[in-house]
């Protein structure tokens, strides 16, 4: 069975809706370019409920050279690439040894 929707329109030229889709889509288009622009980095807090892994458990990761983590202070960064990366490598990172 289809999942159909029926929007109805009333009192709208088609070069109105068109103008709305336009203005909505470039919003939706600066979002993104937006989020895409900035690096993302995690703590290993975010790290761990990311993964729903204990906070030890990411630092032992990082110890053991599993997942890449830059070190600022007293602080452990993990960039989005590079968690993606771990990730990619192991299926789950639970379980690799």
């Amino acid at each position: 069975m289809e999942n159909k929707k029926t929007i109805l329109l009333y009192n709208i030229t088609p070069e109105e809706l068109k103008e709305l889709i336009i203005s909505d889509l470039r919003l939706e288009i600066e979002k993104l370019i937006i989020k895409a622009a900035k690096p993302q980095n995690y703590t290993v807090q975010e790290v761990a409920k990311l993964l729903r892994l204990s906070e030890l458990t990411i630092y032992s990761y990082i110890r053991r050279g599993m997942l890449s983590a830059t070190k600022i202070g007293r602080k452990y960064i993990i960039a989005a690439q590079d968690l993606d990366k771990a990730h990619a490598e192991v299926k789950s990172l639970k379980y690799k040894r």
